[in-house]
């Protein structure tokens, strides 16, 4: 059983979380056909309808994940989303990236985004969340 204190910090580290998604996941939704265009640019197959999943990912995974819905679907999505992103931006590169950590801040920050979903994954969202107070 956690206490207070441990459930308002998973609360905010699911609010500084969300944050992080969020407004990249509102822009890209405001211009979704020129984020469709980028994923063609980069030969991703069916760039409308991957880029309509990405978008929805990452405009909606945060919501859920601020609400506390559906912790461990919404960990597994997001984390995914944040694989995927890197992926397209490193591509098959990111071995050369773990060998010059000071070159690529932003590949290890978004290492540092999927520990903190891994461990949303494990702890679950706490009392102050929609699937605790059902």
């Amino acid at each position: 059983m956690l206490t207070r204190s441990e459930d308002a910090a998973l609360l905010i580290g699911r609010v500084l979380i969300a944050a992080l998604f969020l407004p990249s996941g509102y822009s890209k939704l405001m211009a979704f056909s020129s984020f469709a265009t980028s994923l063609a640019g980069k030969g991703v197959p069916y760039p409308e309808i991957a880029a309509g999943l990405l978008v929805a990912v990452e405009f909606l995974g945060p919501l859920a994940l601020i609400i506390g819905l559906w912790p461990r679907w919404t960990a597994v999505a997001l984390i995914g989303f944040t694989a995927t992103m890197l992926w397209l931006t490193y591509g098959p590169s990111m071995t050369g990236l773990v060998l010059h950590p000071r070159q690529n801040v932003e590949f290890f920050q978004n290492l540092a985004i999927v520990g903190g979903l891994l461990m949303y994954f494990a702890c679950g969202p706490g009392v102050w969340s929609r699937t605790r107070l059902r």
